[in-house]
């Protein structure tokens, strides 16, 4: 292995101290110099790879995207197909203890907030967080086959608020980790109120749409 594979690009150097910037002094430090800083590169360096900030914290998403990825693809592979959705469920409430999610929650806070002015961010991160939606969708029909779809679609879609809801609290506003186990219980009961109501009556048409 070569020197240059054993070190991180001069792009995931960057990305990395960027995130960094976000979770521990946040949005209002996100600047040029600052990341540099953080980096150890030079600001000509940094403005090099990226023109101005909005590409930078798009990619910042689509790199943090990636490492939640990997982390989950080797959990799966591991627990095979025995409950693959409890694990997903575990992971993203921080409970899989073999498996821990990246530490990087404040910065996901940090760029909601910056997606509001950000239009190729939002849709990324809505992209993202939709097809989180998708595969909650598909682990919910193999582990309760008798969900109709419009109960998991709205399950799915109840996940990813809750599970984002919940880490503003925790890691952004600095309440216990101890409530992940309230969350994850809170999540399993909601299920278990859908599985018993075998009405399949959507409550909207179209859970994850949008309004432009």
């Amino acid at each position: 292995m070569t020197t240059g594979e054993q070190t991180p690009s001069k792009k995931t150097q960057i990305l990395e101290a960027t995130a960094t910037l976000l979770s521990t002094k946040g949005l209002q430090a996100l600047s040029f110099e600052n990341v540099a800083l953080e980096a150890g590169l030079s600001r000509q360096l940094v403005r090099y790879y990226y023109a101005d900030l909005d590409s930078m914290v798009c990619d910042l998403c689509d790199h943090l995207g990636g490492s939640y990825r990997d982390t989950l693809v080797d959990g799966i592979v591991k627990v095979g197909k025995v409950e693959r959705l409890k694990f997903f469920l575990d992971f993203f409430f921080d409970l899989a203890e073999t498996h821990p999610m990246p530490v990087n929650l404040e910065t996901y806070d940090a760029m909601i907030a910056y997606s509001v002015g950000c239009p190729q961010l939002k849709e990324r991160m809505c992209d993202q967080y939709k097809i989180l939606g998708q595969v909650i969708v598909h682990e919910l029909k193999i582990a309760y086959p008798d969900l109709g779809s419009a109960a998991c679609e709205e399950l799915s879609f109840m996940f990813v608020s809750m599970m984002h809801a919940h880490w503003s609290f925790v890691a952004s506003l600095g309440h216990t980790r101890d409530h992940s186990r309230l969350a994850r219980r809170a999540f399993d009961r909601l299920i278990q109120s859908y599985v018993e109501d075998s009405s399949d009556v959507p409550v909207i048409e179209r859970p994850w749409a949008r309004s432009r």
